[in-house]
């Protein structure tokens, strides 16, 4: 990994600094500020980097709930049929709720 690969990662991350990063690592500030200069980057680093933004961007997206601007463009007929199959089962799970409901008053 080069200094510079480094550098949009950790903004991608949405680090401000160096220091953020060595806590959340648990490491001291020293050894991570001697990445890329004294010590090279570990090996590991490119791929913690990666799946740290898309664990945040999912926690973000759970957060947030499913965007309509975020369904994907490509396969909108799956997005629409998804959303009928949805409301489809959202409807037998209000039946069965109201069944569950009788079976306990009867059976009271």
């Amino acid at each position: 990994m080069k200094k510079e690969e480094f550098q949009k990662l950790m903004q991608k991350a949405g680090f401000k600094n160096k220091q953020e990063l060595a806590v959340l690592l648990n490491l001291s500030y020293g050894s991570v500020n001697a990445w890329g200069s004294v010590k090279p980057y570990p090996r590991y680093l490119k791929s913690w980097f990666e799946n740290y933004i898309k664990a945040k961007k999912y926690d973000e997206a759970l957060k947030r709930g499913f965007d309509e601007s975020e369904k994907p463009k490509e396969c909108p007929l799956n997005v629409e049929a998804l959303s009928l199959e949805n409301a489809r089962l959202r409807e037998e799970l209000r039946e069965y709720e109201e069944l569950k409901r009788v079976l306990k008053r009867v059976l009271e």
